[in-house]
């Protein structure tokens, strides 16, 4: 039996409408909830590393502060370049946005991994 035939036939006889949600990994329902989830997530990364920079910024110890401020910039960029875009890929299986925006994506979110390690060794190095 040739794969093929039977599933371009099968396919034609879709309408675009039923084709496109047979495409998606998961069902609306886990979506909507998996989106709400990671949305928190993202929001609480957003708000908790931002009232972290507004403490360090207005605290009185100096010798690591410019050090954590630095890792919580690198966790907001974490949070708004990899949350959205992972979560999103997750759930509906494929990329939607431009294309010419992945590797953007990628290089980001590689960097602010990188930035938050290198900048935990040099906390634990001035230790």
């Amino acid at each position: 039996m040739d794969w093929t035939s039977t599933n371009t036939s099968n396919l034609s006889d879709l309408d675009p409408e039923e084709l496109y949600l047979s495409l998606e990994a998961m069902g609306p329902g886990l979506q909507n909830f998996l989106v709400i989830l990671y949305s928190c997530t993202a929001l609480a990364a957003l708000c908790g590393n931002g009232a972290a920079i507004a403490v360090l910024l207005l605290g009185k110890r100096r010798s690591i502060r410019l050090f954590l401020v630095n890792l919580a910039v690198s966790d907001m960029t974490m949070a708004v370049f990899s949350i959205p875009f992972t979560y999103t890929d997750f759930v509906l299986g494929r990329w939607v946005f431009l294309p010419q925006f992945c590797p953007v994506v990628q290089f980001v979110q590689h960097a602010s991994v990188t930035v938050s390690v290198y900048t935990l060794t040099v906390v634990g190095l001035d230790r």
